[in-house]
């Protein structure tokens, strides 16, 4: 007889009438951190620290926006076109309640923070710096992905489909059935911490042009989400026949990536240099 893993652990770290803290929200405090720090220790030497930390806390708020805005208009539609308020607002109005933002879209803060860097970080920049800063914050990001995934795996969100090998697992709190499914929070978990050794070794072996880690990043992690989004329960409202939303999404971000990254990588060659003020 398969023996499951049944998990039926509090999603809370701490609980208070005041105040609850989620592992979810201690991962992604984590994550966010190791990604500056990473950031100011590789790119310290080209830009002006202050420019720097204004630069983070600009592109920080573009993620979030990006993440919110995407989670409802193409995973939670019917709820958030009748719903305007909740979108930008922690709060539900009915009933009313803090909710905080419990939706948040990986694609929206990829092609969120993307935005950000081409309509304001470039204008400031040459292309080299500009590829540099990307290569830095998208391979670092795989850290901080890994450490949302194991948040979900705390909050049982993001479930997989049903199975029968000894490593699945039973999400008593998820909501849906009470069979074991794929830990694919966890698959991804493992598979962008991998990617991210992978690329990092491989940085350091070969010498890589501006930008090519970044491509390297989004090729191989767009790759696996679309593969690893076959394990999982559809999460958005919008069905698609044969693939789901996280599919569609991966493929959209990844050739918008590619679009930006031929566009800007031209001017490599010519391009070497500091801050252009």
């Amino acid at each position: 007889m398969t023996t499951f893993l049944l998990w039926d652990h509090s999603p809370f770290l701490y609980i208070s009438d005041l105040v609850s803290i989620r592992y979810y929200s201690i991962f992604f405090a984590i994550g966010l951190l190791f990604i500056f720090y990473r950031i100011v220790k590789e790119l310290v030497g080209d830009l002006n620290k202050d420019y720097l930390d204004k630069t983070l806390i600009g592109l920080l708020f573009y993620m979030l926006v990006g993440s919110r805005i995407f989670h409802c208009l193409f995973y939670e539609y019917n709820y958030y076109s009748h719903n305007l308020l909740e979108v930008l607002i922690p709060v539900r109005f009915s009933p009313l309640e803090f909710t905080g933002y419990q939706g948040l879209s990986s694609h929206g803060g990829f092609i969120g923070a993307l935005i950000y860097l081409v309509i304001i970080f470039k204008r400031n920049v040459n292309s080299y710096i500009f590829f540099k800063f990307i290569d830095s914050l998208l391979l670092n990001s795989l850290v901080f992905i890994s450490l949302i995934r194991i948040g979900n795996f705390y909050n049982s969100e993001i479930i997989g489909k049903q199975c029968s090998i000894f490593f699945c697992v039973v999400f008593p709190y998820s909501g849906y059935e009470i069979i074991p499914r794929h830990p694919v929070q966890i698959y991804e978990a493992i598979v962008y911490l991998f990617i991210f050794l992978l690329v990092t070794l491989f940085k350091y072996k070969k010498s890589f042009k501006p930008g090519e880690v970044s491509l390297c990043v989004v090729t191989f992690a767009s790759f696996a989400r679309f593969i690893l989004e076959f394990y999982k329960e559809a999460q958005s409202d919008i069905i698609f026949s044969n693939i789901n939303m996280g599919q569609v999404l991966s493929a959209i971000s990844f050739l918008t990536f590619l679009l930006m990254y031929l566009y800007f990588s031209k001017d490599l060659n010519n391009e070497k240099g500091k801050i252009i003020n």
